[in-house]
């Protein structure tokens, strides 16, 4: 479809109901809370993009995300891979929309036969733009401030449960104000698209976007759908009358479809407007399952699904079933918004790098890693195994985690490591690791043996990298996890003066916060421990944001840092619990 012809030629496409019904009601703001499998990007968010771009000519839109590293690597990629899906039109295969034909990205210089923006490009390297001068420009909710001065017809968010709902309301929003009075006739503008899956608030999703579901006319949106069924069948019934008028000579037949052609136009002139009108006023909240897209999915997806997902998943991934936050933690004084930092990136630098660049993430991008300063990274050894890297910063009063990694069988050390040194290596001058491993030695002498040689397999995989690696936690004695839990209590509660702050980046650490907030506390016969269950009811590749694998690496690091520092505390048993534990 040319983008700036509508629907002169017909694309022959299958949807799911749930796809059917967003492109159908089309209203200003339309939020689709849907289950993965759904198609959420492309075919409800790139058919929106189009039909916007279409009507609002040469005006400016937002395409939003929590992070523009994520938008670079990932949102993107993706639409632009729909925008080439290979469609039927008229009975011929041909991309959705052809670069250089229908839209460019990233380009300095439009071609020659693009219509010029209303207003020139502020960020032509970081903008999409369609040959009716629409244009897209890159948005991160971390960086709000991006958009001052700028005024916006529409606002496109992908994955909305990552983004940060309270400044999108109050930086965001208000920028919707663009156009002239032709514009704000639009049923598009100062409209809101938005896509996500189902938010879990345990893992510290923002469910933002669920009280719009109350802003909906139910009522509104069923004559919506009625209207737009009908306009729909008379605009696809000119075309196959124009169709036969082509193929016949009958002057009968001719006058017929002449007067059935200027009934449909005089229909269609006096409803679309009201349908736009309808659609100006309207908000749109849909809210579905997988199970909506169970004939293309097949059976054995959902099957896949329940074997490899915890309950919990599964009703909130695929059953869109909302879940609310736990109690009962074992990090009792962790508060995600006081000890986790969004301003993870160099933003300077990345904004060099254009829509058509290759743009590859590594540290020298991160605003709170310091190439000369060592790291200090805690290791979980095992069929899924782990790093988490921090630094200490402020003369050792703060400690930042600024990176997660992890590899599951298969995959052994020797992937790990090079996960490592592709994010390190090349920008590091300090080369020296302080590698901390399991040390709780209330293991089996096996599992402790077992421990040991995963520990220098790993620290060999590094030095084989160019790293110097100091290896601690041999021979040491028990740790238990009353201690354990004594320790982050005192770190995460910032009551003492000898232990240092401890801050972890939301963005390149996704994994171990959303698996702090899900961690529980158990008790076996009186005694705090880890409830670990969830490694053996998740599946290896699930288990990285959804078992306590990401933080038992972070408390070996904490542990092997302040254990010792923090000793005469950790000899008692905890003395403070919260109100809701006991001993």
């Amino acid at each position: 479809m040319d983008i700036d012809k509508g629907f002169s030629d017909f694309e022959s496409l299958y949807m799911n109901h749930v796809q059917i019904v967003c492109n159908l009601i089309d209203a200003n703001q339309m939020y689709a809370e849907l289950g993965r499998g759904t198609g959420k990007t492309e075919m409800v968010m790139t058919p929106r993009i189009i039909r916007v771009c279409n009507d609002l000519p040469r005006e400016l839109m937002f395409l939003v995300h929590k992070t523009y590293v994520a938008l670079l690597t990932n949102v993107w990629p993706s639409i632009q891979a729909s925008f080439s899906k290979m469609v039927t039109v008229n009975g011929h295969q041909r991309p959705l929309l052809e670069y250089g034909i229908d839209y460019v990205a990233g380009e300095t210089k439009l071609p020659s036969h693009f219509l010029r923006p209303r207003f020139p490009l502020s960020m032509a390297k970081h903008s999409i733009v369609f040959r009716n001068g629409a244009h897209l420009q890159l948005v991160s909710s971390d960086q709000p401030e991006s958009v001052a001065g700028r005024s916006a017809v529409h606002a496109f968010i992908e994955e909305m449960k990552h983004n940060s709902g309270e400044k999108l309301k109050s930086r965001l929003f208000p920028t919707l104000r663009g156009g002239g009075s032709e514009v704000r006739r639009s049923a598009y503008y100062a409209g809101i698209t938005g896509v996500s899956d189902t938010a879990r608030v345990d893992l510290g999703e923002d469910s933002w976007f669920e009280e719009y579901e109350q802003n909906m006319d139910k009522q509104l949106i069923d004559e919506i759908a009625t209207v737009a069924l009908s306009l729909n069948k008379s605009v696809y019934r000119q075309y196959a009358l124009q169709k036969e008028l082509r193929e016949t000579k009958n002057p009968a037949v001719m006058e017929k479809i002449r007067l059935e052609n200027q009934r449909l136009q005089h229909f269609i002139a006096r409803w679309k407007p009201r349908l736009a009108d309808m659609r100006r006023n309207a908000v749109f909240y849909m809210r579905a399952s997988s199970f909506a897209n169970k004939d293309i999915l097949g059976p054995k997806f959902f099957k896949t699904q329940i074997e490899t997902l915890d309950i919990d998943e599964f009703l909130t991934s695929i059953c869109s079933v909302r879940h609310k936050e736990v109690t009962n933690k074992f990090f009792a004084a962790y508060n995600r918004e006081r000890h986790q930092f969004k301003d993870s990136y160099i933003y300077n630098q990345i904004m060099r790098y254009s829509l058509k660049d290759h743009f590859t993430l590594s540290a020298r991008f991160l605003q709170h890693y310091s190439k000369n300063d060592p790291l200090y990274v805690g290791y979980d050894p095992g069929h899924f195994q782990s790093l988490i890297v921090a630094q200490q910063k402020d003369f050792g009063q703060r400690l930042d985690i600024i990176k997660e990694f992890y590899a599951y069988v298969p995959e052994d050390q020797q992937e790990l490591a090079k996960q490592f040194y592709e994010f390190f290596g090349a920008d590091s001058v300090n080369k020296v690791i302080h590698l901390y491993p399991d040390r709780a030695g209330n293991k089996t002498k096996e599992q402790m043996e077992q421990i040991t040689t995963d520990s220098k397999i790993m620290q060999h995989a590094l030095e084989n990298y160019g790293f110097t690696v100091v290896l601690y936690n041999e021979n040491q004695g028990t740790i238990y996890h009353w201690q354990q839990f004594k320790l982050c209590l005192l770190l995460f509660s910032e009551r003492t003066g000898y232990l240092p702050r401890v801050r972890i980046d939301e963005n390149e650490c996704p994994n171990l916060c959303s698996a702090i907030l899900i961690s529980p506390l158990k008790k076996t016969d009186g005694k705090i421990e880890l409830d670990k269950s969830s490694e053996k009811k998740e599946a290896l590749k699930r288990q990285a944001g959804l078992t306590t694998q990401l933080p038992s690496a972070m408390i070996y690091l904490l542990y092997g840092l302040y254990g010792d520092i923090a000793k005469n505390d950790l000899t008692s048993l905890p003395d403070d619990l919260p109100d809701n534990f006991t001993v």
